[in-house]
């Protein structure tokens, strides 16, 4: 079988924006007669595009969530699933990627600095792909490796957004530039993007609680074609468990054609 094309994930988004203005509520003596009262209405909260969508960006770490990861306009139904809760650094995320005998599913078990990968093939010609042993890929004090698009930043890309363009209720355009976004998207995006990756196309939106929900990256396949790299952030605040696997289904040492090791 040849190995497919992997979508992993792992690592924690950091990014720093101050998210929020709250309302300031005068306490005290009433106003004298020739003073204007003390306004206790809520401050205005930022409006501006660019403004929302940095903002949206940092909300994403601030509760757990669940993400689906699609990469649309390139066939295939490969597809990955990912519910994470950023503070705790735990999470599972599940990828399909489908191959001419079935569907071959990696699955990454984060908990603390411990990883855990686990795959499961349509056939047993990768013994090791076996669908039962967790593969030990990072330990604490040195976590696992990380290849291709970490799943758990992405929203990182939104950090500083260049024309941006309100299209809708809610929703927004613009373009990134994605030319330092080897950590986020992979080490092969510059060869992916070429010079595209100074200004790629974005489309995006939020709710009414100012969360990131939607999010798609207009992408170039080797074709130069437009592929688009969707993400859905749903299931705000959901509880997420962890676990690390059971002792005798723990593998150390993984072998190379495991993600991550």
């Amino acid at each position: 079988m040849k190995k497919p094309k992997l979508i992993a994930a792992g690592a924690v988004l950091a990014v720093a924006v101050a998210a929020g203005v709250w309302a300031l509520v005068a306490v005290g003596d009433e106003p004298d007669a020739g003073r204007p009262a003390a306004d206790s209405s809520p401050a205005p909260v930022a409006t501006d595009p660019v403004s929302v969508l940095v903002a949206a960006a940092a909300k994403v770490d601030a509760q757990p969530y669940k993400l689906t990861v699609a990469a649309g306009g390139t066939g295939g139904g490969d597809g990955t699933v990912l519910v994470w809760d950023p503070k705790a650094r735990r999470g599972l995320e599940t990828t399909s990627l489908k191959v001419p005998n079935g569907e071959v599913k990696i699955e990454r078990l984060t908990t603390g600095s411990d990883v855990y990968v686990r795959v499961t093939a349509p056939d047993r010609r990768i013994t090791v792909w076996d669908g039962r042993t967790w593969w030990h890929v990072g330990k604490p004090g040195k976590p696992a490796g990380k290849q291709g698009l970490d799943n758990t930043r992405l929203a990182g890309t939104l950090a500083a957004p260049a024309g941006v363009r309100q299209t809708g209720v809610r929703e927004y355009a613009g373009t990134l530039d994605l030319r330092e976004s080897g950590a986020l998207l992979g080490s092969g995006v510059d060869q992916v993007l070429g010079d595209r990756a100074a200004a790629v196309p974005f489309t995006a939106a939020v709710d009414e609680q100012g969360r990131l929900v939607r999010y798609r990256i207009e992408l170039a396949s080797e074709q130069s074609q437009t592929a688009q790299l969707d993400l859905t952030y749903s299931d705000f605040g959901l509880p997420v468990t962890a676990d690390p696997p059971a002792a005798d289904q723990v593998g150390e040492d993984p072998p190379a054609n495991i993600p991550g090791a």
